[in-house]
């Protein structure tokens, strides 16, 4: 899986001239199948190649996770009661807060949009409402039990844990970014295993890459089961599970990511990049990303994509999702994982 995988990443980010990675997480273990990076380089080469070029990008490189940590947003606010996922919001184009106006990525009249509504359609408008409804404290609570801000637990080098301060430091500003996954940065590896703890039924497992060792008798010995902990019920997960695949539908923005004969759940993800030589985000592009879990009714994989500085298309349903898409077809057969055998059902999206 890891060479598809690295295939299928390469062919599309030398069409986009980008940097980017790909994980690929078994749901219920935590176990990695799969990590590709590019730019890449020929391991029979080893000692030629240079400490830059060997950097582990799916924990190395943190980047701002953008619309794809709204599923802790919306999970922090069902968990706590606040809204269900037909809570109705009057959502604008765009909103002021403090010195700063915040829009949805395209201009549109107010909708009345349910909390499923919101998923599927991407609005940071929404976002900002349901975020402020958690609050700072709680918000900050939920992203660290998603793994946000804290080692992955691969103890692999050069692992960049991202940026999450605590709300004492905050902003007016920075609770209606965070909503929407500014302000905060994380590594490939976190978001995914998030997304498997959605997947897993709220119960997030420590990702592993070794599935036990070998003695010198060829007895396989298993490693330890890893670190597991709940961040939500099963209720929320299943709920933010079915407002995943409506991304994936008629009204979402994802619709690339569908396969025939599973149901798939998703999310995109766009957002500004830092130049890494100015510190500033001025020049550097956009983070372009898609995670999704497959089959929906009953996950076994998660699939991340994240692609730095693409050029031409940069949004993630249509930069980052046709990888997903392939790589999480081949594992689904390659794992002889069985089609789904059930029907979506369907969301109220709108009033």
């Amino acid at each position: 899986m890891q060479w598809y995988a690295q295939q299928a990443l390469t062919e599309r980010v030398e069409q986009l001239d980008a940097e980017a990675g790909t994980v690929v997480v078994m749901t219920r273990d935590g176990q990695i199948r799969a990590m590709a990076n590019y730019p890449t380089y020929d391991q029979a080469d080893f000692a030629s190649v240079s400490a830059e070029q060997r950097r582990n990008g799916a924990v190395a490189d943190a980047f701002e996770p953008g619309s794809t940590s709204k599923v802790v947003t919306v999970a922090a606010a069902l968990e706590e009661d606040l809204v269900t996922p037909d809570t109705v919001f009057t959502v604008p184009s765009s909103v002021r807060r403090y010195d700063q106006v915040f829009r949805d990525s395209s201009p549109h009249p107010t909708q009345r949009l349910t909390v499923n509504g919101i998923m599927a359609t991407s609005s940071n408008v929404g976002a900002i409402q349901i975020g402020e409804q958690v609050g700072a404290e709680r918000m900050y609570d939920y992203l660290r039990r998603f793994g946000f801000g804290r080692p992955t637990g691969l103890d692999l080098p050069g692992e960049n844990t991202g940026i999450l301060t605590e709300p004492q430091g905050w902003s007016g500003t920075d609770l209606p970014s965070v909503s929407f996954g500014h302000s905060l940065s994380v590594n490939a590896v976190q978001l995914a295993a998030a997304y498997a703890a959605i997947a897993n039924d709220g119960v997030r497992v420590e990702p592993t890459l070794v599935a036990g060792t070998v003695d010198a008798d060829g007895e396989f010995e298993p490693a330890p089961r890893p670190a597991s902990e709940r961040v939500v019920s099963a209720e929320t997960a299943a709920e933010i599970r079915l407002m995943l695949e409506a991304v994936t539908g008629d009204m979402g923005t994802a619709g690339q990511a569908r396969i025939d004969g599973y149901r798939v759940g998703g999310k995109t993800g766009t957002a500004n990049r830092i130049d890494p030589d100015t510190g500033r985000y001025e020049g550097g592009g956009y983070v372009s990303s898609f995670v999704g879990l497959a089959p929906v009714d009953d996950p076994e994989l998660v699939v991340l994509v994240v692609l730095h500085g693409p050029q031409d298309e940069y949004y993630g349903g249509e930069a980052a999702t046709p990888v997903f898409t392939d790589v999480m077809s081949f594992a689904l057969k390659t794992l002889q994982v069985p089609p789904t055998g059930t029907r979506p059902p369907a969301l109220r999206l709108v009033e």
